[in-house]
């Protein structure tokens, strides 16, 4: 009996999906809507432990790891971690021009543009608490896995739509004043 609640506590950290928190704090990070198709291809993804951009076409992907040397319990913290260190990279390394070009990919800033990619307006992400990581002393490894549609970052395309602050807002969404963003 111990082995099969060994094995069910195992199995349920195996498969995690973010919760409502979770994605909430990814949502307000990108101003995307939340969709269930991404979320099934990222956390499909997720669950490979990958190490690496999937070869999925025509979606977008940004990946993030964490990796800690004692027990991570809640998952969803995650979220909103790896949406703020993409965001940051603009910050680490500058934002020199709106369209994008290898010049700018190489800067290291590709998570931020696909987050602020004008057409993309989806979004679904995964996690999945991979366990201990020999690569990097045992310490426990999680992967975050987002996809986006639009697909962002195609050479030489205009990253945003440049104008006055929610001047093009879309009939039904209404000017967020905290971000400027049309929501």
């Amino acid at each position: 009996m111990q082995t099969l609640l060994i094995l069910a506590v195992f199995c349920a950290g195996a498969y995690a999906n973010f919760g409502e928190g979770g994605k909430q704090a990814i949502v307000n990070h990108h101003n995307n809507k939340w969709d269930g198709s991404l979320e099934s291809s990222a956390e499909g993804y997720a669950n490979t432990c990958p190490t690496g951009h999937s070869t999925i076409p025509s979606i977008g992907e940004n990946l993030y790891y964490y990796w800690s040397g004692s027990a991570i319990s809640n998952l969803d913290q995650f979220g909103g971690m790896a949406s703020a260190a993409w965001e940051s990279e603009f910050q680490d390394f500058g934002w020199g021009s709106n369209k994008f070009t290898m010049s700018l990919a190489n800067t290291g800033i590709g998570h931020a543009t696909q987050m602020a990619w004008a057409l993309t307006d989806k979004i679904g992400c995964g996690i999945k608490m991979c366990g201990p990581d020999a690569s990097k002393g045992g310490m426990n490894r999680v992967a975050v896995v987002c996809h986006y549609k639009i697909q962002g970052n195609y050479l030489f395309k205009t990253i945003y739509n440049s104008g006055a602050t929610c001047s093009a807002c879309p009939s039904g969404t209404r000017c967020e004043q905290s971000s400027g963003l049309c929501a």
